[in-house]
């Protein structure tokens, strides 16, 4: 599974990093906001109405993909297939795509 939690699991993230980590996170496998029990309060109410409305934006893009996860994971299921895929697992005769490691393909 390829995930992060999002805000991490340790300290305290400033809310843009907070507002970025859920915009990321929400095209990721498994996504989750998740922390140790000893780190402050980190619900997106807590950072302001705008950041707020980023990070609702960013969890309803995720909810309207449902479908799309749902079949991502029923694909890797039967296949094999990873969910989350370098550029080049999906380009294999491509050879521009063998040295990204800042885009991935769902």
């Amino acid at each position: 599974c390829v995930t992060a939690d999002v805000g991490g699991f340790f300290k305290h993230p400033s809310p843009e990093l907070l507002v970025r980590w859920y915009q990321a996170g929400a095209y990721q496998p498994f996504f989750r906001a998740h922390a140790h029990l000893d780190t402050p309060r980190r619900e997106p109410w807590l950072f302001g109405d705008d950041n707020k409305l980023l990070i609702r934006t960013a969890i309803r893009e995720r909810y309207a993909l449902l479908p799309f996860w749902y079949t991502l994971f029923y694909r890797a299921y039967r296949t094999g297939e990873p969910v989350m895929r370098a550029m080049w697992l999906h380009f294999p005769d491509d050879v521009n795509t063998f040295h990204l490691d800042d885009q991935y393909m769902l």
